[in-house]
């Protein structure tokens, strides 16, 4: 029986999740939208959650952080040697790991006026840092979750709204975008085949309206952003398609100009052209 359990890697046993190495895990569910994790390793071991240094088990290998909770409900955990899945969870019957949409901060903090937006700050903290380059041509948003392509042009033209769905889809399929190689090499050496044109929102959710032209911070988050800092080769000033059709004209498309506020890209109309973000991440199926 032992020998059996070993071989999957990974059983339910008394409450702890058993893996075929040092780590066992305590607990890890879901408080106040953060993923909070106990357990125990080997004295000292270091503690990595999603490839990022989060503790170290003490000298009784007990260990406990709290981080951020991956879109699937399902973290990796890592004590350097070992690697195991950590499904967190939730006591709410309905819900699973993942809270609410938050309503994050702007990012404004200067204040023109008694209670407005740069006097009240209102929303989520946004995260410091804000970005985490995984090195692999994929940059990781660490308010969202979602996964941006790190290269902001790959394709190096800009592209009508359906040329832009194309260049997608090429990337899913070749790593490429207009026959460029990407530079994703995120799923095991090789490209993703889940990338997608972003919908408006989550175009939206780069723009920090602490600073304009480009209204987005570099990857700390402290700072404004730059052509290459966080996503390499953006295009500052130029217009960006969201995958969002205006529901007043079906040939009319949203997008963000991120030198200014959000618009209709070149009016709008589909036959015009933009460049191309693409993200993966974040879809609740």
């Amino acid at each position: 029986m032992k020998r059996m359990l070993l071989a999957v890697g990974l059983v339910f046993l008394a409450g702890f999740v058993i893996s075929a190495g040092a780590i066992k895990i305590k607990s890890a569910q879901a408080v106040n939208g953060a993923a909070v994790v106990t357990g125990k390793a080997g004295k000292g071991a270091p503690i990595f959650w999603e490839g990022s240094r989060v503790a170290t088990a003490d000298d009784k290998g007990q260990f406990s952080f709290s981080g951020l909770i991956p879109s699937d409900c399902v973290g990796k955990l890592s004590d350097g040697t070992t690697t195991v899945n950590v499904s967190i969870k939730t006591d709410h019957p309905i819900l699973d790991c993942r809270p609410p949409a938050p309503v994050p901060q702007t990012g404004q903090v200067l204040s023109y006026a008694v209670h407005d937006d740069g006097d009240e700050r209102s929303g989520i903290v946004l995260p410091t840092p804000r970005f985490t380059d995984d090195a692999n041509g994929a940059l990781r948003d660490n308010l969202t979750a979602l996964i941006w392509l790190k290269n902001a042009n790959c394709a190096g033209v800009e592209a009508s709204f359906q040329g832009a769905l194309d260049f997608v889809a090429s990337l899913n399929a070749t790593g490429t975008m207009n026959n460029v190689p990407c530079g994703d090499t995120s799923n095991g050496s090789t490209n993703q085949t889940d990338w997608r044109l972003p919908n408006i929102k989550e175009l939206e959710s780069l723009v920090n309206y602490r600073w304009v032209n480009p209204a987005f911070s570099d990857a700390s988050g402290t700072t404004q952003g730059t052509a290459n800092d966080p996503f390499s080769n953006f295009q500052i000033g130029s217009g960006y398609w969201s995958s969002t059709t205006y529901a007043g004209d079906s040939t009319v498309a949203w997008g963000i100009n991120f030198s200014g506020p959000i618009y209709l890209v070149n009016n709008g109309n589909k036959t015009f052209v933009a460049f191309v973000l693409a993200v993966r991440g974040g879809k609740d199926f």
